[in-house]
């Protein structure tokens, strides 16, 4: 397997490990007979664990490599997975819910931090690819939680199943040598964005917010919305991850063709539209046509703003990268959270409905990619 094989593997185990667990969301909700709220509070501690392992994740990074930190990081997602799938209690669920994401945290990390690495010493740009990866394996991830749940697999019998393969895999990218760039004294591995850089972070951290809260929230939506089973009810999210995959993958070529800022505006257009779909119209099929069309309006979004990011003429690229990373994986982790603690009061609709103010920022402020 070449470097380039073995993180894009860390990133397929990253995304399947997320997609897993957002497909199983609602099996939890019922088996735990969770409120709103306390799915809310569930989320929001997997929020905080995973922006609590940035610093810490950067700063094994400095000491040991990328690369050595996203193999171990690796072990550590696919286990705490599996002790997700076992919690008898919400205590037990939010305990192991932390460890997970302090290891997805770190993993997203240290992951892009290998992947840079790889980029810098090959030939041609790899990043947007690598996040193509990660929304392809999210999307496998949730098709793969829906065939489990059709086949009446137990979320015990579904996530060691996951586990068992994503270890082989694991165990493929962990034999590639690599010898990263070790710093034995570094500045913070993260900080908040310079002031150069407020608008692109928060950019970031709206795409982000949006696609985390349809991660965990699309299924249950649906099931709200429509009074789907279970099973139909993953089908929003799976489209809308494969939408990711897809736009990613056409990105690179794009923006060249067009302009990083044409289009990130156009997209911000499409993401907006297909929200109001997704809102506003009461049959399956053209709701998956929305988060279609949101899948592919948010796409380009993160690969964009950390372009931008590592060109910014007032900091280094590390600096540049780490700010805005901060706010982006925050808004991910944080998204969910947000539609819990709205939805109990409210309801899930009102929740859904602030993801509008975060699509158009994107149209809005796509000028804050220029360079």
């Amino acid at each position: 397997m070449t470097p380039y094989g073995a993180v894009a593997t860390i990133f397929a185990i990253a995304g399947t490990s997320f997609g897993t667990w957002a497909s199983r969301i609602p099996t939890l909700k019922n088996q735990l007979d969770l409120e709103p709220a306390q799915l809310g509070t569930i989320l929001s501690v997997l929020a905080l664990a995973s922006i609590a392992s940035f610093p810490l994740a950067g700063r094994a990074m400095d000491l040991y490599g990328p690369a050595r930190v996203s193999k171990y990081l690796a072990w550590s997602t696919l286990a705490s997975l599996t002790l997700t799938s076992f919690a008898p209690t919400s205590w037990f669920l939010t305990l192991s819910v932390a460890v997970l994401g302090a290891s997805i945290g770190a993993l997203d990390v240290a992951m892009n931090g290998w992947g840079a690495e790889v980029e810098r010493k090959g030939v041609r740009s790899i990043m947007s690819s690598l996040h193509a990866y990660w929304s392809l394996s999210a999307g496998i991830g949730g098709l793969v939680g829906l065939t489990a749940i059709k086949l009446g697999f137990s979320i015990e019998q579904h996530f060691l199943l996951v586990v068992l393969i994503m270890s082989g895999f694991a165990g493929l990218a962990s034999r590639v040598d690599w010898v990263g760039s070790i710093v034995r004294a570094s500045t913070p591995a993260f900080a908040l964005p310079h002031q150069s850089l407020w608008l692109v972070g928060f950019l970031m951290f709206c795409a982000a917010l949006t696609e985390g809260a349809v991660a965990d929230w699309a299924a249950i939506f649906l099931q709200d919305r429509l009074n789907l089973t279970e099973a139909m009810a993953v089908s929003g999210f799976v489209t809308f991850s494969l939408a990711m995959f897809t736009g990613r993958m056409l990105a690179d070529n794009l923006v060249e063709q067009f302009g990083a800022i044409r289009i990130c505006w156009f997209a911000g257009l499409l993401a907006t539209l297909g929200l109001c779909v997704v809102l506003f119209v009461s049959s399956l099929g053209v709701i998956l046509v929305g988060f279609l069309l949101l899948g592919f309006g948010l796409a380009p979004v993160f690969p964009l703003g950390c372009a931008r990011a590592a060109n910014d003429p007032f900091v280094t690229p590390g600096q540049g990268l780490a700010g805005v990373a901060t706010l982006g994986y925050g808004g991910i982790m944080l998204g969910p959270a947000i539609i819990g603690f709205v939805t109990q009061q409210l309801e899930i609709f009102v929740g859904f409905s602030l993801l509008l103010f975060c699509t158009l920022y994107q149209v809005g402020f796509a000028s804050c990619l220029r360079r």
